[in-house]
């Protein structure tokens, strides 16, 4: 269970993170392309939250409606189901999955109301630069979906990283933000395709 409040912590970490700078809170919670894992080394377990645009892990982000859309969508729930194809750990520490959750796609609005409020005092120019994100972000829907994962690794020593090969399954996903909470501390680091592996 502590891991549990831990990996919230690390959620919330980066929530506060993003939230100073408005623009990259705006954008860089939903981009096509850019998925956000968070990680959590506790003991001998190991928590790992990935979350992306169901863009990138579908192929669309509005609901399913035709045969071939929900046969797309309940592929894409199947891979997320197999963990082993999306990360690779050190075979020597023994890590063995314990417990999954899915998260479906969800629309992306909790920011919404910060902007009214934040932008009342602001000149002109930036109140209108809020209009016209409101108007991108209900066009674009902005649909995340993910999944959590819980490992308990035999030989907890041996964990010191890991390989998102995600990118081979998901090949429109670019880079993937790493925040964790390591025996070493707090970690952030960013994963793309040509540079894939986490160490620790």
């Amino acid at each position: 269970m502590k891991a549990v409040t831990l990996l919230l912590a690390v959620a919330t970490f980066a929530a506060h993170a993003n939230h100073d700078e408005h623009e990259s809170h705006s954008h860089g919670a939903h981009e096509h392309g850019h998925g956000h894992l968070n990680l959590v080394v506790d003991g001998d377990q190991l928590m790992i939250e990935l979350q992306a645009p169901a863009a990138d892990l579908v192929g669309f982000e509005h609901a399913a409606k035709s045969d071939e859309e929900k046969a797309q969508y309940a592929k894409s729930i199947t891979r997320l189901q197999q963990p082993d194809t999306l990360f690779r750990f050190d075979p020597a520490a023994g890590c063995k999955l314990t417990r999954q959750e899915l998260q479906a796609a969800k629309e992306d609005h909790d920011h919404d109301h910060d902007h009214d409020h934040d932008h009342d005092h602001d000149h002109d120019k930036a109140a209108s630069g809020e209009h016209e994100h409101h108007h991108d972000h209900d066009e674009a829907g902005h649909a995340d979906m993910g999944a959590m994962y819980t490992y308990t690794c035999a030989t907890p020593a041996k964990l010191t990283g890991l390989e998102a090969t995600l990118f081979g399954v998901y090949p429109s996903l670019e880079k993937l933000s790493v925040q964790g909470i390591l025996p070493t501390g707090q970690t952030a680091a960013e994963l793309t395709p040509s540079a894939n592996k986490l160490s620790w």
